[in-house]
């Protein structure tokens, strides 16, 4: 039994050990979300800052000049918000990849562990059995033995009663 819950133990640790990669994973895949939360915050910024050249687009009558200039303005963060847009896209197929791959590893780990877990038990199994089995023989002996030295007790006893009846006899002259 204590073999059974060594290994039992061992497994155990391994895991725990998945279990700390999985927990890893996890955090590098919180800290890319973080990410993605603040290339969003970065985009709805531009789109405001967008919204505000068009509004200022639209009150700017006049000046030529001051309109050319909000426009490559818009232009420039329309073309930066496609480059982090562009790596908005790529952190996500990056996380997504890492994230099948990580459930295929867990998924064949846990077949290990089942698998080894499930060989465990039927070894062990086996072993109680064979243990019952050892037991019943030794307690068939004890019981033969007992019951030998029962037969013996009983003759010691009716030797000693019949010790002390003829002696009580010989006291009162009937022998």
């Amino acid at each position: 039994m204590d073999m059974f819950m060594d290994k039992l133990a061992h497994r155990l640790t391994a895991q725990e050990m998945i279990k700390a990669n999985t927990a890893a994973d996890t955090e590098e895949l919180n800290q890319l979300k973080n990410r993605l939360r603040e290339y969003n915050e970065c985009l709805d910024k531009l789109k405001q800052l967008i919204e505000e050249g068009n509004e200022a687009l639209g009150r700017a009558k006049a000046d030529e000049g001051e309109i050319t200039r909000l426009v490559e303005e818009g232009i420039a963060k329309i073309r930066e918000m496609e480059r982090d847009s562009q790596a908005v896209e790529e952190l996500r197929a990056q996380l997504l990849e890492k994230l099948e791959s990580n459930n295929e590893y867990m998924h064949k780990e846990c077949v290990k562990v089942y698998r080894n877990v499930q060989a465990v038990l039927v070894e062990e199994s086996g072993r109680q059995t064979e243990n019952l089995g050892n037991a019943g023989r030794d307690v068939r002996k004890a019981l033969s033995r007992l019951n030998l030295v029962l037969g013996i007790s009983i003759a010691a006893l009716v030797s000693a009663v019949g010790g002390l009846v003829i002696q009580i006899l010989q006291l009162l002259n009937f022998l």
